[in-house]
Parts: C-alpha cells; structure tokens; sequence
C-alpha cells in the first residue's frame, strides 16, 4: 500500500448509510477517531501484500478495484472498501491480483479498528449494517463453488460407479443355459466365450426376441446368435464418455475393462446413480429389510451416497433432506422390527438434536428417546430398547457421550413423566436442564403415535413465561465457545496449523442463537433454516440479517461436510472413536482459495450474531 499524504479531517458524513444509525455520542465518537488521507492519481491503496487496520471511505474522487488488468468496480464519494481485509486479513481479501488503486486525486476517511469494533459492540444495528454485501458475497462465492463442482462432475470416473459382475458362459451354451444362468445370477446379460477367441454379449432382451419373436429352439448354441465388437471403455475412463458411447449407440451397457481384462458391466441406471443419486434404492432396501442386519447394509450405503451427492455439486440443504428421511426411515423400520404392535400403538419414537431438526449429514451421536401413552405398561420394554440402541451403533451411530438413548429410562417414559420433566427444567434450570430443554424443543416423530409428542411440545410452549431471566440463561451458551474470524481473523495466521472446531464456532451459535429466539416466539419450527425465515417474519430478526444467516448456515454445513467426506478411506478404519474426534474439525490452511474465503466471512457474520444475541438477551449485564 503507497504511503498516503495525511489531512486536516474533514466533515464526515453521517447522513449515508450505515452511519446513519449512530447516535449522537457515538458520532461524535467516530469523529475523534477518524484518518484522513490524501491518494495520488494511480496510488496503491489496498493490496494484497499489505494487511489494513482500517475501514475506507472515499470522501472526494475515485477509486478503481482492479483485478488483474481489468477494472471490476469503481468506488465514488461516499462509498466504503477494505472492509473485508480488514476482518478476514489481506490474504482472505484480495484474490489474485486484486488491488484498490486512486484512478485520480482522492480522499479518503479511515476508520480505525478499534473504533469500529467499539461502535459494532455498542450498537448492535449499526454492527450489522456495517457487514455491508455479506450475503451477496457469499451468493457469488457459492455459485462460483458451484459452477467448480459442476465442471469436477464431468471428470468423474466409472470406478465411481457400481459394475456388475461378468458372467460367462461358452459359444455352445443353449439359450436354456443362458437363461438358466442369469436367473441365478439376477443377471441381465451373459458374455459369451466365442470359438474364435473373441468376446460376445447375450442380453435378455436378445434371448427375448429370439425365441418369442423369432421362434428359435431354446437348444440353439448361443455362440453364433451373441453380438461381437463389444463397446469397451477403460475403468479410469471417464462416466461422462460411457454416457457418450451408450447414446451413441443406443445401448444400455458398456463392458469395462481393467489392465486389458474384463471387470464388469456398467449399465445406464448404475452411470446415472452416479450422475444423480441411488437414494430410491437405499428406500427400497430399507422397506424390504426383514431383520435389522439388511438394515444394517441399508445405512452403510448413506456414507457413499453422501460422497456421491457431495461430488456431483448437490446442495447441502437437498442432502440434508435426503440424509434425513433416510434415517427416519431405518429407525422407524428398526423400531417396527423389534417392538411388538402393541407397543406401536401406545408409544412415539422421536429423534432430537440435529437429527430432529432435519439437519444431519453424518452419522454423529444417537439422540432418540421414546414416550409412552399414560398408563400403557410394556414388561419387555427395556430389553427392546437396549436392542434398539445395540443396532444404532453397529449401523454406525455411536452412542450419546449425555447417554439421550432409547437403554436410558429418563429418556423412554410415559408422557406425564416428560411433562414433569418439562416443568423441572423450566423452573428449575440448570446446565443439564438447560440441555435437555433445548434437545427436546428440537425432537421430531418417526415412528408410533405422533400425537404423544405434539401433546409434550403443546405443554412446553404452554408453560414458558416471558421470564427474562430464564430466557437468558437459556440462550447464553450461544456464546460458549470462541468464533475465530471476523475481528479475530488475525487467528487465522497466528495458528495457521490449528484446526478450528467448525460446529462450536461457527454451526452452533447460529442453531442455537436462533432456537433461543424461536423458543422465546413460542415458535413450533424445529429446522434452524425454517426458524430464520419464521423469525424475519415477526420481525424478531432483521432481514438481512437473517438472509445472511442462512447463507452462512449453509456454507458453514457445506465446509463440514467436504472436510468430512473428503478424509482417506483409511481414515474412516480408524474406529468410531476417531470418526468422531475429527468429524468438527477444519484445517484452514488446507481449505482452497474459495472455502478459506468463505469460512472466514461466514465466522465475521457468526462474530457479530453472537453480539445481537448477547444484546437481546443482557447477556453481558
């Protein structure tokens, strides 16, 4: 950055936006804090070798933002850059070659820090406003990810997909055979070994027109009836080439071949599982499981199908949805497995936490419990839900360190039991009340008589008073856990080789910002993203604001996920225990250009949120 000739101060003024919504006493604060400077025509204000401790705005001329040799904006009188160098540190600001230069004389205010930080804490409006183009960033930004995405799903490779494997038989097997042979292999085609050497394919459509339609003998050798110059493509090829071949050809197969050797068949449904997702199988599997160990290879398939979606560029807002009625659906099959018809009917099985607002992607801690119609006695009950509980974890969901089990009794109880609970932890709250509180508020119905659980939240609704004092202790872990980024970025290059806990700093104060704000609405919404919307309804939450949180939830999720699913296979091996010790954690110094630009605005907006709810709730008095 050129040295500036430094100036009387000026007038500023307060009369734009978001200066506007300072007080007296705080304007003239600002005032005695600002620096004023002087940038020669073509001056470097801003570049990305030099990190800034200011705020600017242009007082009088032009600056240019330059990117490469291309001119991308122009700031005028009035306008403010360098906001996000001066959050998220040089290197998180300006991409390539970006730089802010003075396309004539100009002038410019400069905003200390320390100042702004002083003004966004003291006055929470102001602090928001001044987070400018947040959400219109972070729109751009995820398209841009998007479009990579989108540009990766052409490179992916047919060892992606599924292949089917080959089944031979000899040039002179009858058709008989060949039938005989892809029935007991569930299979839809035969290769045929021929006399000359080479390699043929018999398709049940084939044995379909020649004996239906043509009339053959079902003796007939199939060597000199099977189709030669097999469609081949190498299992490194690309998916999007197999695509090509099949429409080319008007076949539904190609046959791929790995180091000159057959190894298998890859079908069209199998390319376009890829291509889409195999969701409606995995829920076919689920549906005909008969015993919890087809369950069992039902919930396995979920981990690929979540790589597979993630790879080929699907929201994260369309996996969580997908992922989550996937999951209901296995517990719900379970739960129908192993409790008998009676016990169905006088009972809710309900799941909380993240996967009771529909917000699970990964496997993470069971949080379920189970509430039982007042007076309804089932003897067998407590081997039933260890059962329940033993199944969960082979299919790979570890057991709640809080012990929120089916095999814990506070948690499988009639719903006068719950409701006495309820009562304790309103009136009686402490940090295990608190908890269990919020868990609860987030529960969903997945198998038995929802109405057992609408009665239970009816009562919890019905029993909170507007008692400030509950309500901050409630919200008051929103603001547990240090959020890195935003003022703090500097963290970011302190501790390049830490990893940043991604659900404490940034996921879960916005989820539980905005339960503590829904719960004081009496709101029955359980998903964080239908909470936001709700409350910019009521007017309980700004509507930038809440447009930003969402677009910060999401990115946030998304960052979780491809750190998770982007792990070596090997990874995945090291036990349950070490699933879990990595399953939050991000390194920001291995995140690309475009996601460590991301995380830290996304970690800003987290920053000045936690403000807004510590100043709505006193936290800080």
């Amino acid at each position: 950055m050129q040295h500036a000739t430094p100036t009387a101060s000026p007038d500023f003024d307060f009369g734009r936006p978001p200066f506007d919504l300072l007080t007296a006493d705080q304007r003239a604060a600002l005032a005695g804090a600002l620096d004023v400077a002087l940038y020669p025509h073509e001056a470097v204000i801003l570049c990305r070798e030099e990190p800034t401790d200011s705020l600017f705005v242009v007082l009088r001329g032009s600056v240019q933002e330059r990117r490469g040799g291309e001119v991308a904006a122009v700031h005028g009188p009035g306008d403010r850059f360098g906001l996000q160098a001066l959050y998220g540190g040089a290197c998180g600001y300006v991409t390539g070659a970006r730089r802010f230069v003075a396309a004539e004389d100009c002038v410019c205010h400069l905003i200390p820090r320390a100042a702004l930080e002083a003004l966004a804490a003291e006055n929470p409006a102001f602090g928001t406003a001044i987070l400018g183009d947040f959400a219109q960033r972070m729109r751009d930004l995820a398209a841009e990810r998007s479009n990579r995405e989108m540009a990766a799903l052409t490179m992916a490779r047919i060892r992606q997909a599924y292949l089917h494997p080959p089944l031979f038989v000899e040039a002179g097997a009858s058709l008989r055979d060949a039938a005989e042979a892809m029935r007991q292999n569930r299979a839809s085609s035969v290769l045929v070994h021929g006399e000359d050497g080479r390699t043929g394919i018999l398709t049940g459509t084939d044995l379909r027109d020649l004996v239906v339609l043509d009339g053959r003998p079902v003796t007939d050798p199939v060597g000199p009836l099977a189709r030669y110059g097999l469609l081949t493509l190498d299992r490194d090829d690309l998916l999007f080439n197999a695509l090509v071949l099949m429409t080319k050809h008007a076949v539904r197969r190609v046959v791929v071949t790995e180091n000159g050797a057959i190894a298998g068949l890859l079908g069209q449904s199998d390319l376009l599982a890829v291509l889409s997702n195999h969701s409606q199988v995995i829920g076919v599997q689920v549906e005909h499981a008969t015993n919890p160990d087809d369950l069992r290879r039902a919930s396995r398939s979920i981990v690929e199908l979540i790589r597979t979606l993630h790879a080929t560029g699907v929201k994260v807002s369309f996996i969580a949805d997908l992922v989550t009625e996937l999951n209901r659906r296995i517990f719900r099959k379970l739960f129908e497995l192993l409790a008998p018809p009676e016990l169905l009917a006088n009972s809710c099985l309900i799941v909380m936490g993240s996967e009771g607002r529909g917000e699970q992607l990964l496997k993470t801690d069971q949080d379920n419990g189970l509430i039982l119609r007042d007076g309804f006695d089932c003897p067998d009950l407590p081997r039933i839900a260890a059962e329940f509980t033993r199944h969960l974890v082979a299919f790979g969901y570890p057991p709640c360190p809080g012990n929120i089990m089916l095999s814990n009794p506070e948690w499988t109880r009639p719903l006068a039991g719950y409701k006495d609970a309820i009562f304790s932890w309103i009136h009686r709250p402490d940090e295990a009340a608190q908890m269990n509180l919020a868990i609860f508020y987030d529960a969903a119905p997945v198998a038995g008589d929802a109405t057992l659980l609408q009665d239970a939240k009816d009562y919890l609704l019905s029993r909170l008073q507007d008692n400030q004092m509950f309500f901050t202790q409630f919200a008051r872990p929103t603001l547990s856990f240090d959020t890195p980024g935003g003022l703090f970025a500097a963290l970011f290059e302190r501790r390049r080789g830490e990893p940043v806990d991604i659900k404490k700093a940034g996921i879960f104060p916005i989820v539980h910002g905005v339960r503590a704000l829904a719960l004081e609405k009496h709101r029955a919404e359980t998903n964080t993203v239908e909470r936001i919307q709700v409350l910019a309804e009521l007017g309980a939450l700004d509507r930038k604001m809440a447009g930003d949180l969402v677009e910060a939830f999401t990115i946030l999720s998304t960052i979780r996920l491809k750190a998770r699913v982007d792990l070596p296979q090997d990874a995945e091996g090291a036990g349950e225990g070490a699933e879990l010790a990595i399953d939050n954690l991000v390194h920001p110094d291995r995140l690309g250009k475009l996601d460590h630009d991301q995380f830290k605005d996304c970690l800003a907006l987290v920053k000045s949120f936690k403000e807004l709810i510590a100043h709505h709730f006193r936290l800080n008095h």
